[in-house]
């Protein structure tokens, strides 16, 4: 099995720095991007297994740049985002994402999403 490959796209440079040090821990290989611009870029250069997805970004929203994303891509997606209201929720989540974890947040339980999240992108064909 070849190592996963996660794109983080956050503006916050410690929460960046922290995931970016966890994921790298378990053993999954990270890019990452503080803005959509970057975020953009990383995606073309090498398609990701899963996206970790801030919502409020420097140069735009991550429910925009998930929108066009899911024009040509079913790439999992989990928001991690300040949004924290039930609306804010099912917002994120009628909107394409695959799970929805408010800030501030566990890394355990972060490091549980994103294994499930790819588990599960492995079972589709």
């Amino acid at each position: 099995m070849s190592e996963k490959r996660i794109l983080l796209v956050e503006d916050n440079e410690k929460i960046m720095q922290g995931n970016q040090r966890m994921l790298l821990r378990r053993g999954y290989g990270v890019a990452s991007a503080l803005t959509l611009t970057e975020a953009r870029r990383e995606f073309e250069a090498q398609t990701p297994d899963l996206i970790v997805l801030d919502i409020m970004l420097p140069d735009g929203s991550g429910l925009d740049f998930m929108a066009e994303l899911r024009q040509y891509s079913k790439v999992p997606v989990l928001l991690l985002t300040g949004l924290t209201t039930p609306e804010d929720i099912v917002h994120g989540l009628t909107a394409g994402g695959d799970d929805y974890l408010a800030k501030p947040y566990d890394f355990g339980v972060l490091m549980a999403r994103v294994d499930a999240l790819l588990r599960r992108a492995e079972q589709i064909p």
